[in-house]
């Protein structure tokens, strides 16, 4: 069997470019229902809250719930192994929810899909943190972002043209599978190059953890845990929250944009995955990249530094999200939208790498798994909290630009004054690990 050498000092970037394409084969997986909630919506008969819940609920629930315990097993198992279980199960999962001919099973399908993702990000997480050196934590964490972000933006341009050029041939016939609708096939088809991907993860060897952790089986690991919450309240409960609010916008961003330009701009979803998924795809990577450079190249100043650059983008990113579901034009309405996803993404790679800075070794995988985990169940609030003020308080087919111009701008400025606010006990943690560091070893 070919085997990779991870001592090679290329190693650490091709570690880097396979979770970065798995990330990406996730997120295609992820947001591309959000094209199809159109057809969806009328094949199966659902309304928006529905819909809203598959987009949401479905998905985030298993996903943060599964999280725990995989954050436990990236602590105590090959990572790369578990990472392979995991691209199969989302890709198996995914396709079964192009075969779901009803609510529930759609519903379960994409719960499946979310216990898939689960060890993705705390498993990414942990090999990154332990293959690159701190000083270049803030760029390599954004690359494995910006896989994500890609796969957001390559999902809509690649689901909107497939079910586009399916929706020309009408409903498909397969034996054994009977007729299928355009969408369940975009569905099906894009889950396949997970599969493949599962087969090269599961060839790769993990690079070693942190030298002087604690064995991973090691109980003393959940004192260490314990312990570093309780240190740090403070500024993990402002992280956490403020990680999460962006999360929150930027999934219900996403989640809507489809139908948004649906209902206002009369777009069908070939157009609207083509226009936003490339002004996502230069986007959101380029806020990501660039934030970690910018990050990265200032900590210089100090590691809180990146707590700074987190609130100025995100600041950014709700002028924005006010503009673009008001805006009358559908082209400034999209370049609206890449802004915002632009400046709101960029706390997805350097807000990480803030917390990846004083995270011990030993609890990383753990600590990554309680980080997704607030991020999901904060997250998954945006798609129906959207749905549910339109429903209430614009009850007509346009009233989604006015609850969408209500929801991200508002839980970005807030997410902005927490990342400032978490700027004086991150500067105190600092000190202590600096004042650690420096005391001689008895």
């Amino acid at each position: 069997m070919f085997m990779i050498n991870r001592r090679s000092p290329y190693y650490p970037w091709l570690l880097l470019t396979v979770l970065s394409l798995a990330y990406l084969c996730a997120s295609i997986d992820r947001i591309v229902i959000s094209l199809l909630v159109e057809p969806i919506k009328a094949d199966l008969d659902l309304t928006d809250t529905q819909i809203s819940l598959l987009l949401g609920l479905a998905f985030v629930l298993l996903f943060s719930i599964a999280g725990i315990p995989m954050g436990m097993l990236v602590d105590r198992v090959d990572r790369m192994r578990l990472l392979a279980w995991s691209a199969g199960v989302w890709s198996v999962m995914t396709a079964l929810c192009g075969l779901a001919g009803g609510f529930w099973m759609l519903f379960v399908a994409r719960a499946g899909v979310g216990v898939g993702e689960a060890a993705l990000t705390p498993a990414g997480y942990s090999l990154i943190s332990d293959a690159f050196e701190k000083k270049r934590l803030g760029l390599a964490l954004g690359i494995f972002t910006t896989g994500g972000a890609i796969g957001t933006g390559v999902s809509l341009v690649v689901g909107g043209y497939a079910v586009g050029e399916l929706s020309r041939h009408g409903d498909f016939v397969f034996a054994g599978l009977g007729s299928l609708h355009p969408w369940q096939l975009t569905l099906i088809v894009l889950a396949l190059p997970g599969l493949v991907l599962a087969a090269i993860i599961a060839m790769m060897p993990q690079p070693a953890r942190l030298i002087g952790q604690r064995r991973a089986d090691d109980p003393a690991s959940s004192g260490a845990l314990a312990q570093f919450y309780r240190d740090n309240q403070a500024m993990l409960a402002r992280h956490h929250l403020a990680s999460g609010l962006c999360s929150m916008v930027l999934l219900a961003g996403y989640s809507w944009i489809a139908a948004l330009f649906a209902r206002v701009h009369g777009w069908q979803p070939a157009d609207v995955g083509f226009a936003v998924g490339i002004v996502s795809i230069i986007g959101a990577p380029a806020g990501l990249l660039g934030g970690g450079m910018i990050g990265d190249g200032l900590i210089h100043k100090g590691p809180h530094i990146r707590l700074v650059v987190c609130a100025v983008s995100v600041a950014l990113a709700a002028i924005f999200g006010l503009i673009y579901p008001l805006v009358q034009s559908p082209a400034a309405a999209i370049l609206a939208f890449g802004a915002m996803a632009l400046f709101a993404t960029v706390p997805m790679g350097v807000g990480n790498a803030v917390l990846q800075h004083v995270v011990p070794g030993e609890i990383r995988g753990l600590v990554s798994a309680i980080y997704s985990f607030c991020l999901s169940m904060i997250g998954m609030a945006g798609p129906t909290l959207i749905a549910g003020i339109a429903d209430l308080f614009f009850p007509f087919p346009t009233g989604m630009r006015y609850a969408t111009a209500l929801v991200v701008p508002a839980g970005l400025v807030a997410a902005a004054l927490l990342w400032l606010w978490t700027i004086p006990p991150y500067r105190r943690l600092i000190r202590r690990i600096d004042a650690q560091d420096a005391a001689p070893v008895t």
